[in-house]
């Protein structure tokens, strides 16, 4: 049997990984020295934040959130319901209220609009005409205007 000197240059290319790269280029800050990709990284986490944080509050500008308070049977043929309204002041929405029956079958709808005002909340009370006697009146939307 013969043996072989195998020299570094007589390995084969790729087959123990790539060769050893240069110096990694490092950011000296204060006393220590960080990998120029780890501030890239952290700056796009940064801004990542930044990015949803400004999303978020655009949307929460424009949201419309409601609580129903009560309700009253007025008769075989209304239904009054009491609701509050939280939305930014000045704004307006159009709230979708539904009288429904004991089997939860909608037997009364009424779209009214709601605002301007100048608080946050404010607490409305609407009539709502219905087909038959009605058991429960609530709100089902209420969505902002333009």
């Amino acid at each position: 049997m013969t043996q072989h000197d195998l020299s570094t240059d007589d390995l084969p290319a790729g087959r123990y990984g790539p060769a050893t790269r240069g110096p990694r280029r490092r950011v000296r800050l204060g006393r220590f020295h960080v990998p120029v990709t780890a501030l890239v990284l952290a700056a796009l986490v940064v801004l990542g934040t930044l990015a949803v944080a400004w999303l978020s509050a655009e949307n929460a500008k424009d949201s419309v959130d409601w609580q129903d308070v009560g309700f009253s049977i007025q008769g075989p043929e209304q239904v009054d319901s009491t609701f509050d309204v939280t939305m930014a002041p000045g704004t307006t929405a159009v709230c979708t209220v539904q009288a429904l029956d004991p089997g939860f079958a909608e037997v009364g709808s009424l779209d009214v609009t709601v605002g301007p005002n100048p608080t946050r909340t404010a607490r409305y009370t609407v009539s709502v005409s219905t087909s038959q006697e009605a058991t429960t009146a609530v709100v089902k939307t209420c969505d902002a205007q333009d």
